[in-house]
């Protein structure tokens, strides 16, 4: 393979996506090679950008053998051996449609690892993490077993509840949580329970300090919600 067949190479060196014999040319390439070490500069910095633009999240194997097919796909037809050296400007072009390719890669999966984060789940980690972090634990139905817990930090300020084993609901019933301070039962929101064998986390909505409430309970509501509790709470977490 020729110096320019090499060079054309190098988007793909940068994408990692070479099979191993023209991975060996195009690294003895650029040991000597300053150009080559200029192009390979530029094309690494394209990556690393799109890379940094988004969580890191792997692509399946799927896609990475597709993005393989493409690669060869796109490989010039091999022509009449010339010392004349081509522009890098004119080089490039023939990867861009490539590149753009890596970059909806990317772009797709780090969005879908966004949008799949649990914040409730998140800061229920950062509370249990925090020294000195207050924990509650949420009874079951028989008095004795949690079935959860709700974590506070350890200023008051923020609070989570972990919910596993919920019981199964009706379609035109729903859970509604309480903030219940001297004043009466609070609502603090509906909580979408779907799968009774899951973890559920979700975010109390505290006004005050978690220490000022003197319950927080979960009862059994129509769909659209109560404005007090129309049933016996299933839980209740005492504060005291």
């Amino acid at each position: 393979m020729d110096r320019n067949e090499l060079l054309d190479l190098i988007p793909a060196y940068a994408l990692e996506a070479l099979e191993p014999d023209d991975k060996q040319q195009v690294e003895a390439l650029l040991k000597t090679d300053v150009e080559a070490q200029q192009l390979l500069a530029e094309y690494q910095d394209i990556t690393n950008n799109l890379i940094l633009a988004t969580p890191a999240r792997r692509a399946p194997v799927h896609l990475q053998d597709d993005l393989r097919k493409r690669l060869a796909a796109n490989r010039p037809v091999q022509a009449a051996p010339s010392t004349a050296v081509r522009p890098a400007r004119r080089r490039a072009s023939i990867w861009l449609p490539l590149l753009a390719a890596a970059a909806v890669i990317v772009l797709v999966f780090g969005a879908r690892a966004y949008l799949n984060r649990n914040p409730a789940e998140e800061l229920y980690k950062q509370i249990i993490a925090m020294p000195g972090y207050k924990t509650m634990p949420i009874p079951g139905a028989d008095g004795t077993t949690p079935i959860g817990e709700m974590v506070a930090s350890p200023d008051g300020s923020q609070a989570v509840l972990r919910m596993t084993r919920v019981p199964a609901l009706q379609s035109d019933r729903t859970f509604q949580l309480w903030l219940i301070d001297d004043s009466g039962a609070h609502s603090g929101g509906l909580i979408p329970f779907m799968q009774p064998d899951s973890t559920y986390y979700v975010v109390v909505p505290l006004a005050k300090n978690v220490f000022d409430y003197k319950a927080f309970g979960v009862s059994v509501e129509p769909s659209g919600g109560s404005p007090a509790p129309s049933t016996t709470p299933i839980v209740v977490i005492s504060t005291a």
